[in-house]
């Protein structure tokens, strides 16, 4: 039986997913702010009395509201990113910019490659987004979630 070929799929270039990327993060931070300060005043001002017990600090609430919204934050992105990238293999964004994640091996994203690509995100947010900047000159224009991953962004071919 033979097999066919597949012709080789482009790279998306560092510009096509930087704006792709910043489609996402808008879309991303209108979700965030329409859910969380709704969440973080409506599940965590109960436990004001719980987090006053730890310490006669007034500081320790500020922490405690920060580090949960933080928390939040990254839940609630990581929802996002996840969820289309095990769906479809492209967030809006990348819809919009006609590319796509593919895996090195298998038809699709599964969610343990989807959240690990997803640490790669939040590792290069915490390192300044500086690490983007090798999707710019990495042959096969993998940024460090793609190889965390094992998952490339190519262009979706037009039929």
């Amino acid at each position: 039986m033979e097999q066919q070929q597949q012709k080789p799929s482009e790279y998306a270039s560092f510009w096509t997913r930087s704006v792709g990327w910043l489609i996402d993060a808008l879309i991303v931070a209108i979700i965030q702010s329409a859910f969380a300060p709704v969440i973080s005043f409506g599940f965590i001002q109960p436990w004001y009395w719980w987090t006053n017990q730890f310490s006669n600090e007034p500081d320790v609430l500020a922490f405690w509201f920060l580090g949960t919204g933080i928390l939040l934050l990254i839940l609630i992105a990581g929802a996002y990113f996840v969820g289309f990238w095990v769906w479809r293999g492209q967030t809006p964004g990348k819809m919009a910019m006609g590319i796509k994640i593919v895996p090195a091996k298998g038809p699709s994203v599964t969610a343990e490659q989807a959240l690990l690509r997803y640490l790669g995100y939040i590792v290069c947010s915490v390192l300044l987004f500086i690490p983007y900047l090798w999707v710019a000159i990495d042959s096969r224009k993998q940024g460090l979630q793609d190889k965390f991953a094992n998952t490339q962004v190519v262009k979706v071919p037009h039929d």
